[in-house]
């Protein structure tokens, strides 16, 4: 359904509730599983706005593309960036734990038609995709990768090699998102994922402990 037109209006001097109500089309859009989405033109239409609509609240359809995955990065590292300092093992557990479930739900609803049009627009226009992963995927993993390392600073974790443990991290919370580019169902129920993401990364954080220095 087609909403209606908004007042044009210069990208810098929008009101909020502009971006807000497109933002949150468009991320509705993206979680409909029944969508596919082969570029931005399709998720506009999805949306229910029109070109101008963006333009006049984005400036480009470029930029409504970075503020979805500036809005998806900000999602996903909350529970990190609110975690930062931990002072043990048991914060770390919980941040990650956190973090995780947040990481599942999304990469099960939202981030696969994000992914998925990120891949389309990508043959199309490299620098915008590029700008996509910037703001995104790899901001995402750098917060994770800050969060580890703070961690083994702290005596809590020994992380050797923060990169590393963090793309591990992100392979275990990836799962959904990898099963629905395969074009294959989801294989865990809710609940079940919940326990399989708490579990994961219960072993993690155990097998990183710092056997010297952290408690449970």
């Amino acid at each position: 359904m087609r909403r209606p037109t908004l007042r044009p209006a210069q990208s810098d001097n929008v009101e909020p509730g502009a971006r807000t109500a497109i933002m949150l089309a468009a991320r509705e859009a993206l979680a409909d599983p029944s969508n596919a989405f082969e570029s931005l033109d399709r998720l506009l239409d999805r949306s229910g706005y029109s070109e101008d609509d963006v333009r006049a609240t984005f400036g480009s359809m470029d930029d409504l593309a970075i503020a979805l995955a500036e809005r998806n990065t900000l999602v996903l590292s909350q529970p990190l960036l609110s975690g930062m300092r931990p002072g043990t093992l048991a914060d770390v557990r919980d941040t990650l734990i956190d973090f995780g479930l947040g990481a599942w739900k999304e990469y099960a609803t939202t981030l696969v038609g994000f992914v998925r049009m990120m891949m389309a627009e990508g043959t199309r226009n490299p620098p915008l995709k590029r700008r996509m992963y910037e703001a995104g995927p790899a901001t995402v993993m750098m917060t994770l990768r800050k969060f580890l390392q703070e961690a083994s600073e702290r005596g809590i974790l020994s992380i050797p090699d923060s990169r590393l443990y963090a793309e591990h991290v992100m392979g275990i919370l990836r799962e959904p998102l990898y099963q629905a580019l395969m074009l294959s169902p989801a294989t865990r129920p809710e609940e079940a994922a919940a326990d399989h993401v708490k579990a994961s990364l219960e072993r993690f954080v155990q097998g990183c402990a710092n056997v010297g220095r952290a408690t449970a």
